[in-house]
């Protein structure tokens, strides 16, 4: 018989309202050309202290809309802890067309667990993807936009409260609204 994977917590709630409180102020959407957290990790992707254990599987996802006004980059940053955290793999700089409106997206990360150590020992590898809809204009016309990111293994301290922030800088006036984050354990 097949191994069932049933999921496990942590049980957070989601969020229940757009942009909860990332910028300050529920509602308000990501307009930074800096780096920015989609969501605060503590609060919606926890990892709590002493949950992980070698071979754990914790799974994101998170949805949102965005907009673009002109074309620029855009770059993804899984991050163990909070913006600024511990970085498990930077995607791509990828160029975004002009004229996205309101375009859905999705983004899915894994973070699994290799080791186990006391204090900042413990090393995790993650991957992902963003996908949103397909471009209308160069650089890729008619293709959907998929972007890629995770495959560094880091050493983080499992022993203490973190979370999974991921972070994106846009580089051209813009939005991000989060909609919705989770997480939740595969076994």
């Amino acid at each position: 018989m097949g191994r069932q994977l049933f999921q496990d917590g942590p049980y957070i709630d989601p969020p229940v309202a757009s942009n909860p409180g990332v910028t300050g102020a529920a509602g308000s959407a990501l307009v930074s050309t800096s780096a920015e957290a989609l969501w605060i990790g503590a609060q919606f992707t926890p990892i709590y202290a002493n949950d992980p254990k070698a071979g754990k599987v914790y799974s994101v996802r998170a949805f949102g809309i965005l907009s673009t006004g002109a074309s620029g980059t855009l770059i993804l940053i899984p991050q163990y802890g909070a913006l600024g955290g511990t970085t498990i793999g930077t995607s791509q700089t990828v160029t975004m067309p002009i004229n996205m409106t309101n375009v859905a997206w999705w983004l899915q990360f894994d973070l699994v667990f290799r080791t186990i150590g006391s204090g900042a020992n413990s090393t995790c590898i993650g991957g992902g993807f963003f996908a949103t809809a397909p471009f209308t204009s160069a650089p890729a016309a008619g293709l959907g936009c998929v972007i890629p990111f995770g495959g560094t293994s880091a050493t983080v301290d499992a022993t203490i409260n973190s979370g999974i922030t991921i972070s994106k800088t846009l580089s051209v006036a813009g939005s991000f609204t989060l909609q919705e984050a989770f997480i939740y354990s595969r076994n």
